[in-house]
């Protein structure tokens, strides 16, 4: 298997597009809990600028992604470009997570295929037919994996930097916990599914995610009453089918890993995503899908 499989195996992510169109001025982006950034420029110039003063210059077409959450700015200087905006919440290995780049970025002049995705994006973007959200995320993901397939084949992530990819003795718990999280699993019980003792495989889990198996349990179980919430399931039954013995368990795990309640993050996360912040100099204002 590949080691671009591998990665997609214990990654898990989705697109949520929040703006297109043409933008002048700048905006600041502040730390999203559990939300990273997806930046496409069209045409025209734009200026990334990181807290640590680090700027990234993006001449159209180009694209730069911030994995994880990561406040920067956004500027078109005296000049404007034509944008397409996305939040991607990215989960699933937490290790793997943490050790992409704090931000992808890359020309798209002489990468024919992303450049081809990316024209599929805005023209999907400037029409409203059905399923016009939908395409839009699927894209968006498409534009993803094409990214960390040219970042891995041109050493932008060194394969030497990510957690060790090659052990399968953990997938076998992995797997059953991606597809029960709301199973109470023990660590006994993971421990004999990969054929180890309790405390090899708690060591072993440890050192190659970063965390340990429970914690690894609860992001899973957060990430999928994320998907619920948003398909408009009762917060109830929520809590127990991703293993809470009731709500206000659940609501109590929910908060801790957002700093939301269950609620309060869809109103946050739900359909109009409120991600794009008043700027200085909009014209035209920025319009949400």
């Amino acid at each position: 298997m590949g080691i671009l499989s591998v990665l997609l195996q214990r990654l898990d992510f989705s697109a949520e597009v929040f703006f297109r169109g043409a933008f002048c001025g700048s905006n600041h982006f502040p730390v999203q809990p559990m939300y990273g950034h997806l930046h496409l420029v069209r045409q025209g110039a734009v200026t990334l600028t990181q807290n640590d003063g680090i700027a990234l210059q993006l001449q159209g077409p180009a694209v730069a992604w911030y994995p994880r959450p990561h406040a920067h700015g956004l500027s078109t200087g005296d000049g404007a470009a034509e944008l397409l905006c996305a939040h991607i919440h990215l989960a699933g290995d937490d290790a793997m997570v943490r050790a992409l780049p704090y931000c992808l970025h890359l020309a798209l002049v002489p990468l024919p295929a992303l450049t081809a995705t990316l024209a599929l994006l805005f023209d999907e973007a400037h029409q409203a037919p059905l399923g016009h959200d939908l395409v839009l995320k699927r894209l968006c993901e498409v534009l993803i994996v094409q990214l960390l397939r040219h970042s891995l084949q041109h050493k932008l992530i060194s394969s030497t930097t990510l957690p060790d990819m090659a052990d399968g003795a953990l997938c076998k718990a992995m797997h059953a916990m991606q597809a029960h999280p709301g199973v109470k699993w023990s660590v006994a019980e993971l421990a004999a599914l990969c054929g180890m003792s309790r405390s090899r495989f708690a060591r072993q889990f440890h050192a190659v995610l970063g965390c340990p198996p429970a914690q690894y349990l609860n992001q899973l179980r957060i990430g999928r009453a994320q998907e619920l919430l948003r398909q408009g399931k009762r917060v109830q039954d929520i809590a127990l089918e991703v293993g809470y013995s009731n709500q206000p368990a659940f609501t109590r795990a929910f908060r801790a890993a957002t700093q939301w309640s269950p609620r309060d993050w869809l109103a946050r996360n739900g359909g109009d995503s409120p991600g794009w912040q008043s700027g200085q100099a909009l014209a035209p204002k920025m319009d949400k899908l």
